[in-house]
């Protein structure tokens, strides 16, 4: 019956140093996969710091647009005017 025991004892040690080593390796294997997730959201948050400095550098060319293109119309009302001045003169 001793020797019982310590078989039995023998088989549970030998099955947890089995189950140590699984769980080392899946924790091997989890902390390669958050170290890639963790280099994917670096390179999220990279393209994502460009894209809203673009926006922001799109934003700004449009309201400059806008700006020249309210000049423009009052340089074609004034223009117009001009025109109309020099119509009704001749």
């Amino acid at each position: 019956m001793h020797e019982d025991s310590f078989g039995l004892l023998e088989e549970k040690v030998l099955s947890a140093v089995r189950r140590i080593q699984e769980l080392k390796t899946e924790n091997e294997t989890l902390t390669a996969q958050r170290n890639e997730l963790a280099s994917q959201v670096e390179a999220l948050n990279d393209r994502a710091s460009r894209a809203e400095t673009e926006l922001s550098d799109v934003r700004s060319q449009a309201a400059t647009v806008d700006q020249m293109e309210d000049k423009r119309r009052q340089i074609e009302e004034k223009v117009g005017g001009l025109l109309d001045k020099l119509d009704s003169i001749a």
